[in-house]
C-alpha cells in the first residue's frame, strides 16, 4: 500500500500546528499533543486502510 500521502498529509498538519504554536503562545504543550493524537486518528480513519480495518472488524461484531 502506498502511505506517502498519509505521511504527507501528518507533516503538512505538524507543520501547521508548529506555526499556531509560534503564534498563539498560551496554547500548552499538552493541548497540542491531545491535537496531534486527534489528527493521526482523523487521518488513520478517513483513508482507505483505516477505512479496511473499519470494515474488517464491523463484518467480525456482525452475526448472522
Amino acid at each position: 500500500m502506498n502511505y506517502l500521502p498519509h505521511l504527507i498529509a501528518l507533516i503538512i498538519g505538524g507543520i501547521i500546528l508548529c506555526i499556531i504554536k509560534r503564534k498563539y503562545k498560551k496554547i500548552r504543550n499538552r493541548e497540542l499533543i491531545i491535537i496531534v493524537i486527534l489528527f493521526v486518528i482523523l487521518v488513520a480513519l478517513f483513508t482507505a486502510p483505516g477505512m479496511d480495518l473499519v470494515k474488517k472488524l464491523i463484518n467480525l461484531i456482525q452475526v448472522e
